[in-house]
């Protein structure tokens, strides 16, 4: 089994394709769009847990 580090992050789903990306990438692995305003939406929800 395998445990993802806590400072890892959660992947970004991309809003074209629903690919998951690492939290650190700026455009989607595999259509290339842009993931800024899914990286957004991932710190809108941090802030509502």
């Amino acid at each position: 089994m395998c445990f993802r580090p806590p400072s890892a992050g959660k992947p970004i789903k991309c809003p074209s394709c629903g690919a998951l990306n690492p939290n650190i990438a700026k455009n989607c692995v595999k259509c290339k769009a842009d993931l800024s305003a899914a990286k957004e939406e991932n710190k809108e929800e941090k802030k509502d847990e």
